[in-house]
């Protein structure tokens, strides 16, 4: 799943990203963050298909990239917030580069 940046209002310098809305957590639990990873993504070191065990969420600070998620491929860019199921194959390549965080 990809929540686009670009279409949340911005207010009081502000932008909120409703994972749990997104996520439709029926039984209202908190998702815990364990990993947070700074990355920059260039054509000479994408980030090559893996699975994860853990719910993982990818936020785009700057450029622009291709994900794939379990073979279907989307341009992001800036603001641009990618929810990753557990043990959903995914990757990410750069024309030139991207810059992005890693959480989850």
């Amino acid at each position: 799943m990809i929540i686009k940046g670009s279409a949340i209002p911005e207010v009081n310098h502000r932008k909120g990203y409703d994972i749990r809305e997104a996520q439709d957590t029926a039984d209202g639990s908190s998702i815990q963050i364990d990993h947070f990873a700074e990355r920059t993504t260039t054509p000479a070191n994408p980030f090559e298909p893996q699975k994860h065990g853990e719910q993982r969420f990818w936020y785009i600070l700057e450029g622009e990239a291709t994900v794939t998620i379990d073979g279907q491929s989307a341009t992001v860019g800036p603001t641009d917030l990618i929810l990753l199921s557990p043990w959903t194959d995914h990757s990410l390549r750069a024309d030139k580069w991207v810059r992005w965080i890693c959480f989850g």
